[in-house]
């Protein structure tokens, strides 16, 4: 049984305070995500990923590349081709694959998912690497060493 990760949606609007403009959340919610068949098959069926196989997943994104030496490659994370929204598809498949009576569209998951970058990075090595249980201790090991704040 793979490990299940809690994603938290929320609303955002932009409202002025005091002659500035701030994000303001409401309606926040966590949902659990794990990596499952039915996502997989949702992904495809989305046009998210090529296949239904977990691998499509792992092509999303290059996790080789991503932590190269064990920890975060900042290089890569620098690279114009390194965009979170390669990892917010593997968020959403997730979270639809272990709630399937959770109606929300990928469009709308974007509008409520407002994690950093990092932490989207973060979450999506985690889900994809708790399907994968010979190598999950290392690399979540170096995704949490390499992005600590110091």
């Amino acid at each position: 049984m793979a490990k299940i990760e809690m994603i938290t949606l929320k609303d955002m609007e932009i409202k002025e305070v005091d002659g500035e403009y701030q994000q303001i959340f409401s309606n926040e919610k966590q949902y659990p995500a794990a990596i499952t068949n039915y996502g997989l098959g949702l992904g495809e069926k989305l046009g998210l990923l090529e296949g239904s196989n977990l691998t499509d997943l792992l092509k999303i994104a290059s996790l080789e590349q991503l932590m190269a030496g064990g920890g975060v490659n900042e290089q890569v994370l620098e690279a114009d081709d390194t965009n979170t929204t390669k990892y917010l598809k593997g968020i959403y498949i997730a979270l639809i694959g272990i709630n399937p009576k959770l109606e929300l569209s990928y469009e709308e998951f974007l509008q409520k998912y407002h994690a950093d970058s990092i932490t989207t990075m973060k979450t999506y090595a985690r889900l994809v690497m708790n399907t994968l249980p010979s190598t999950k201790s290392k690399f979540a090991e170096g995704m949490e060493q390499s992005t600590k704040k110091k």
